[in-house]
């Protein structure tokens, strides 16, 4: 009887460990660092794409020593600048707004006026919403 019980006790703490790891190493593709922030990037983003991204970031003050996670990807021709957010941050109005404007900067200044859209993220980008760039 108490070999069962073992094998039981086992198996769930198995399956335990098996579940952390699955939760754990969710692929958000490659990673680097600039000043703080990961940035993670998708196989439809290059190498070059995602230094360029980071150099903006570190400019534009985003990447400023504290630590942040986005992940870029694109979907045909529209980047996707994914931002994880505090809960609550995208249903704010000028949150929205901001977010709208600095992906119509990441257009203009990163990826020469291509469609960037920014998408407000859980704490596993899961988007909560997405922002189209503004025109200004």
């Amino acid at each position: 009887m108490k070999k069962g019980r073992n094998n039981k006790v086992a198996f769930c703490v198995t399956l335990f460990i098996v579940s952390l790891l699955v939760i754990g190493c969710e692929n958000y593709g490659e990673q680097k660092t600039f000043n703080g922030t990961q940035v993670y990037y998708t196989s439809a983003i290059t190498v070059n794409e995602v230094d360029r991204l980071g150099e903006y970031l570190i400019y534009s003050g985003f990447a400023d020593g504290e630590e942040k996670t986005v992940q870029l990807n694109k979907t045909g021709n529209t980047y996707e600048f994914r931002m994880v957010v505090k809960k609550g941050i995208e249903t704010d109005m000028q949150f929205r707004e901001l977010g709208k404007m600095f992906a119509a900067e990441i257009s203009a200044y990163v990826f020469n006026g291509a469609r960037v859209d920014t998408h407000f993220c859980d704490d596993r980008l899961k988007t909560l919403v997405v922002l189209p760039m503004t025109m200004y």
